[in-house]
């Protein structure tokens, strides 16, 4: 088996949030032997088809991504979410950067060192979703818009962010303007009906 096919495979376990010793365990192997497999990029077919069936993922389907390039995925592993919902700051960095910011922006808007954005991107790379190129430059391996588990842990962060905003937000409006909460669109119309509601019931 030659190496696209490991590279799809790769990029089929990021997204399911399997790690090495995740599949080991499904396949019944050791940790090593699946790095070996990876590493040296062959493997029997019989091999290859039990390795997609503890990827829970059709062997077909592994071939056509292959086939496909490396198009990412627009959802982020269950896995992943809890990891990012432990760490706040680095999920508000994440969405900066799928929010089309660069990481010196980032840095700009945050007063953050160098030092720290690359220690940002260095995390988000390890869960596989970024990609990091020359200095501080960054590829999202998430497409965008991102589909969110609303009901999973970010949920309070998500609550919580967009309720403080949406409240700075209608003290705030200036009469022709409109703002955004990760990606949603609010009408002046209608923020100036939430003001109106806000100042009604004080």
């Amino acid at each position: 088996m030659n190496g696209p096919i490991f590279e799809a495979l790769k990029r089929t376990l990021k997204a399911k949030g399997l790690t090495y010793r995740a599949l080991a365990e499904r396949m019944g192997v050791s940790e090593p032997t699946v790095k070996r497999i990876f590493h040296e990029r062959n493997c029997k077919l019989d091999r290859l088809i039990q390795i997609c069936a503890a990827a829970d993922v059709e062997l077909e389907n592994v071939l056509g991504s292959m086939n496909r390039g490396p198009g990412p995925a627009n959802h982020v592993a269950p896995e992943i979410e809890r990891k990012l919902a432990a760490r706040p700051a680095l999920l508000f960095v994440f969405i900066m950067l799928s929010e089309k910011f660069t990481p010196e922006g980032i840095m700009r808007s945050q007063g953050l060192s160098e030092a720290s954005m690359f220690l940002y991107l260095r995390d988000l790379e390890e869960l596989g979703l970024v990609a990091l190129g020359r200095g501080l430059s960054a590829r999202l391996l998430v497409e965008t818009p991102i589909q969110w588990d609303f009901e999973g842990p970010l949920r309070p962060h998500f609550e919580t962010t967009n309720k403080n905003f949406v409240g700075w937000a209608i003290t705030h409006l200036e009469r022709e303007a409109t703002f955004v909460s990760f990606s949603r669109r609010m009408r002046p119309e209608t923020a100036s009906r939430r003001r109106r509601r806000s100042i009604c019931s004080r």
